[in-house]
């Protein structure tokens, strides 16, 4: 079985796509992505994630100094029921606390899910691994995402250098009718120690460029990019931090940004 939805002007072309699940009776698109202006774009937002904290806000963040990669390469701590951490979510821009984010291990098989519990609105939906480290359900983006082949929640050998690309589609929890594109570089940064509310720890420093098709047909050269500090210790991040932009065609053009977010660790379990 095939589909296929007309484009219109402004939005990215739908193709027609075969429906890798027609045995389920449903019928699925992909969104093939239009050019994009990606290494213009790419150190845009590569410069407003690192821009230095005298600027406004605070941006700098917790105290970090680079450190030698460990002698004896650690690996991540294994998900376990019970685990928990707990970040305050801030607005780099003006330092304010926006919310406060529980996670909570509640299941490790036959896949890891991790519940996710806002102070300002409730539970959330959860983020899901298969297996750990590799994401099926990505929460962290609004809104929450489903992927078709697993994407990397961190660099899958600690040890590498040099930068992985990832190529993916996804769809939205709510709705699995189009397959949206989703391309992922991860570029590790070296070692760090970095002292959060929740401690010191020795962390992985990397970032990633994300290019990807929007459920928002109005949005188009959707992009996000992060920096993300994740200790092996806990089998997680301490810190991180996520902005998005993409551009609005129309008679209001314009490129337009998404909420610029700092989740740091205030403790763990």
């Amino acid at each position: 079985m095939r589909c296929s939805v007309a484009a219109s002007a402004g939005h990215p072309r739908l193709m027609k796509a075969k429906d890798e699940r027609s045995e389920r009776g449903s019928s699925h698109c992909l969104v093939e992505h239009p050019q994009v202006e990606f290494v213009r774009r790419r150190a845009l937002l590569a410069l407003l994630v690192a821009v230095p904290g005298s600027c406004v806000g605070n941006r700098d963040g917790p105290a970090r100094m680079p450190i030698d990669a460990p002698a004896r390469m650690p690996t991540a701590r294994p998900a376990a029921i019970g685990q928990q951490w707990t970040y305050d979510v801030r607005n780099v821009f003006n330092g304010s606390i926006v919310d406060q984010i529980v996670e909570t291990v509640i299941a490790i098989r036959p896949t890891i899910r991790i519940q996710r519990v806002s102070q300002h609105s409730g539970v959330q939906a959860e983020e899901i691994h298969e297996p750990w480290g590799m994401l099926v359900q990505d929460p962290h983006w609004r809104p929450p995402i489903v992927f078709d082949a697993f994407v990397p929640a961190w660099p899958v050998n600690l040890t590498d250098t040099g930068a992985r690309k990832y190529q993916s589609s996804y769809h939205l929890l709510d709705d699995d009718h189009y397959r949206l594109f989703w391309r992922l570089q991860m570029t590790p940064r070296g070692w760090e120690r970095i002292t959060v509310r929740a401690g010191t720890y020795d962390v992985l420093h990397f970032d990633n460029q994300i290019a990807y098709a929007s459920n928002d047909f109005y949005r188009i050269e959707s992009e996000r990019a992060e920096s993300v500090w994740f200790a092996p210790e806990i089998g997680r991040w301490v810190m991180r931090r996520s902005r998005g932009m993409y551009y609005l065609p129309g008679p209001s053009s314009g490129t337009m940004f998404e909420d610029y977010l700092q989740w740091e660790l205030i403790s763990w379990t």
